[in-house]
């Protein structure tokens, strides 16, 4: 019997922290669903550092930052019925304003006390950004 193996969609997201506030993001299409800034790699994109980048230009307006590193990752099933791995980084860039993209309606800095106050659309969102929180720590030698 031939072996079959699922195929997966890949998309990266960004978490980013300043002043010990994780910028999150409403979905213009998701009315009050909130995420994190990323998206699909585009076929022809070799290169994961390739796609974010391009997505927090898009989204943010951001082209300068620095890759800290994979905080965590999420395997699931989406609407469109496919699998999907999202796999998240931390990223630093403490100064350049942000500005949203017609994608999303509002964004938030939001406490790391404040993430349950909010709906997100990956369920494990919330594991996610607090994983993102004590790398953060981590790296900024914090308690």
């Amino acid at each position: 019997m031939k072996k079959e193996f699922e195929k997966f969609v890949i998309s990266l997201a960004a978490i980013i922290i300043r002043n010990n506030k994780c910028l999150i993001l409403e979905y213009a299409k998701y009315s009050k669903m909130w995420g994190l800034p990323g998206g699909r790699i585009d076929k022809g994109e070799f290169v994961a550092g390739e796609s974010l980048r391009r997505e927090l230009e898009e989204e943010l307006g951001l082209s300068n930052f620095k890759n800290l590193g994979v905080v965590d990752y999420d395997i699931s099933w989406n609407s469109e019925d496919h699998a999907k791995c999202n796999i998240i980084l931390l990223i630093e860039n403490d100064s350049d304003e942000i500005k949203i993209s017609p994608e999303h309606i509002q964004l938030k800095w939001i406490g790391e006390d404040e993430i349950n106050n909010y709906q997100f659309r990956w369920d494990n969102m919330e594991r996610v950004i607090k994983n993102g929180f004590k790398y953060h720590k981590l790296l900024n030698n914090e308690k």
